[in-house]
Protein backbone atom coordinates (compact mmCIF):
# COMPACT_ATOMS: atom_id res chain seq x y z
CA UNK A 1 0.00 0.00 0.00
CA UNK A 2 1.41 3.52 -0.97
CA UNK A 3 0.31 6.49 0.96
CA UNK A 4 -0.51 9.47 -1.46
CA UNK A 5 -1.42 12.71 -0.03
CA UNK A 6 -4.41 11.93 1.53
CA UNK A 7 -5.30 9.16 -0.26
CA UNK A 8 -3.67 5.33 0.51
CA UNK A 9 -3.80 2.82 -2.46
CA UNK A 10 -3.26 -0.69 -2.87
CA UNK A 11 -0.92 -0.30 -5.98
CA UNK A 12 -2.58 -2.85 -9.00
CA UNK A 13 -1.26 -6.06 -10.31
CA UNK A 14 1.76 -5.91 -11.76
CA UNK A 15 2.41 -1.99 -12.02
CA UNK A 16 4.90 -0.05 -10.09
CA UNK A 17 5.27 3.68 -8.96
CA UNK A 18 8.11 5.09 -10.40
CA UNK A 19 8.83 9.10 -10.38
CA UNK A 20 5.42 10.16 -9.41
CA UNK A 21 4.10 7.49 -12.29
CA UNK A 22 2.35 4.30 -12.50
CA UNK A 23 3.94 2.26 -14.67
CA UNK A 24 3.63 -1.23 -15.98
CA UNK A 25 5.43 -3.11 -18.89
CA UNK A 26 3.13 -5.82 -21.07
CA UNK A 27 5.22 -8.64 -23.26
CA UNK A 28 3.55 -9.85 -26.67
CA UNK A 29 4.66 -11.98 -29.25
CA UNK A 30 4.94 -9.68 -32.22
CA UNK A 31 4.77 -5.68 -32.85
CA UNK A 32 0.75 -6.52 -34.22
CA UNK A 33 -0.41 -7.42 -30.61
CA UNK A 34 1.58 -4.73 -28.90
CA UNK A 35 -0.07 -2.30 -31.66
CA UNK A 36 -3.89 -4.22 -31.06
CA UNK A 37 -3.04 -3.67 -26.79
CA UNK A 38 -2.52 0.09 -27.68
CA UNK A 39 -5.65 0.57 -29.16
CA UNK A 40 -7.34 -1.30 -26.73
CA UNK A 41 -5.62 0.79 -23.78
CA UNK A 42 -6.59 4.10 -26.03
CA UNK A 43 -10.23 3.37 -26.07
CA UNK A 44 -9.85 2.98 -21.96
CA UNK A 45 -8.35 6.58 -21.71
CA UNK A 46 -10.79 8.38 -24.14
CA UNK A 47 -13.83 6.17 -21.81
CA UNK A 48 -12.42 7.91 -19.00
CA UNK A 49 -11.01 11.13 -19.99
CA UNK A 50 -7.28 10.45 -18.55
CA UNK A 51 -5.18 9.16 -20.79
CA UNK A 52 -1.88 7.41 -20.35
CA UNK A 53 1.40 8.04 -21.38
CA UNK A 54 2.00 4.73 -24.07
CA UNK A 55 5.55 3.47 -25.51
CA UNK A 56 5.83 0.30 -27.70
CA UNK A 57 7.28 -1.82 -29.72
CA UNK A 58 8.03 -4.94 -31.18
CA UNK A 59 6.85 -7.69 -28.50
CA UNK A 60 6.07 -4.82 -25.68
CA UNK A 61 3.98 -1.89 -24.40
CA UNK A 62 4.84 0.32 -21.65
CA UNK A 63 1.98 2.30 -19.95
CA UNK A 64 2.51 5.18 -17.36
CA UNK A 65 -0.23 7.07 -15.67
CA UNK A 66 -0.16 10.09 -13.68
CA UNK A 67 -2.70 13.08 -12.86
CA UNK A 68 -0.56 15.54 -14.20
CA UNK A 69 -3.34 19.01 -13.15
CA UNK A 70 -1.80 17.56 -10.06
CA UNK A 71 1.58 16.27 -10.06
CA UNK A 72 1.07 12.99 -8.64
CA UNK A 73 -0.27 9.79 -8.79
CA UNK A 74 -4.43 9.60 -8.20
CA UNK A 75 -7.43 7.26 -7.62
CA UNK A 76 -8.07 8.25 -11.19
CA UNK A 77 -4.91 6.45 -12.46
CA UNK A 78 -5.68 3.49 -10.27
CA UNK A 79 -8.53 3.15 -11.60
CA UNK A 80 -7.44 2.90 -15.32
CA UNK A 81 -5.07 0.65 -14.33
CA UNK A 82 -7.53 -1.66 -13.36
CA UNK A 83 -9.21 -1.51 -16.36
CA UNK A 84 -6.02 -2.05 -18.66
CA UNK A 85 -5.48 -5.17 -16.26
CA UNK A 86 -9.13 -6.38 -17.31
CA UNK A 87 -7.72 -6.42 -20.75
CA UNK A 88 -5.55 -9.39 -19.85
CA UNK A 89 -8.14 -11.86 -18.53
Amino acid sequence: MHIFGDESMDVPNGWSIQEEHLMREFKFPNFAEAKTFIDKISIICEAKNHHADLHFGWGYVIVELTTHDEGKVTQLDFDVAESINALEG
